[in-house]
């Protein structure tokens, strides 16, 4: 019996040890799950902030001439697809060089940022704003037509020249040149924008008081 006693007493004791053994190993599993997890979040929120730094412009909370082109591009499937049309403007801000040479480069900043601001406030949610050059914006207009986004594109004209801004205590008169381009099977993203800028071009030629600075 003692030795039988004995016997079954070892094979208790060595399996108390191995559940014990089996809780620690599941403990150990889960702190490395949980900390998989955090790292897990961690990482999607990173990724997440990379995507839209990758989307926007490093100056205004405007997004980035690559991402202009690409919802550009997808404008066109949709226009090719179910004749949904939108018209790509090209905005060039007038006298650029004369703000930075007469009050400072952070005045010129200060007064693109005030530019974006005006254009993305003026817009409607579906239609798109971007910076897509140093003095360069462009936005994509939804459903509209060429004779709508002329009467949009005067409207935004008055928008960024009703009031000036003010820098430091001087005020800055702000104002832009626009050229428009419709979407149209067969044109690229890059041919579109091409077009709204000689557009625009071709308007700041005429455009009284402005010199054709580019």
């Amino acid at each position: 019996m003692d030795s039988v006693g004995g016997a079954r007493i070892a094979v208790d004791q060595l399996g108390f040890a191995s559940i014990d053994s089996i809780e620690d190993q599941l403990r150990e599993l889960r702190r490395e799950r949980d900390a998989l997890r955090r790292e897990n979040r961690i990482l999607k929120i990173a990724v997440a902030e990379l995507e839209r730094v990758s989307e926007r412009d490093t100056l205004t909370p405007l997004f980035n001439r690559r991402y202009f082109l690409t919802a550009i591009h997808q404008r066109l499937a949709r226009f090719e697809r179910h004749s949904e049309c939108a018209a790509v403007v090209f905005v060039d801000v007038n006298q650029l060089k004369f703000i930075n040479d007469s009050f400072g480069h952070a005045a010129g900043d200060f007064a693109l940022m005030e530019i974006a601001k005006r254009l993305d406030s003026a817009i409607r949610a579906t239609d798109v704003a971007a910076r897509i050059g140093g003095d360069e914006f462009g936005l994509i207009l939804d459903q509209s037509t060429e004779e709508g986004a002329r009467v949009q594109v005067n409207r935004l004209g008055h928008v960024l020249s009703a009031e000036p801004a003010i820098y430091d205590g001087h005020a800055i008169t702000l104002s832009a040149c626009f050229g428009i381009a419709m979407l149209q099977i067969g044109m690229t993203e890059s041919d579109i924008l091409a077009a709204a800028d000689r557009d625009m071009y071709r308007n700041k030629q005429q455009q009284p008081g402005v010199p054709g600075q580019r």
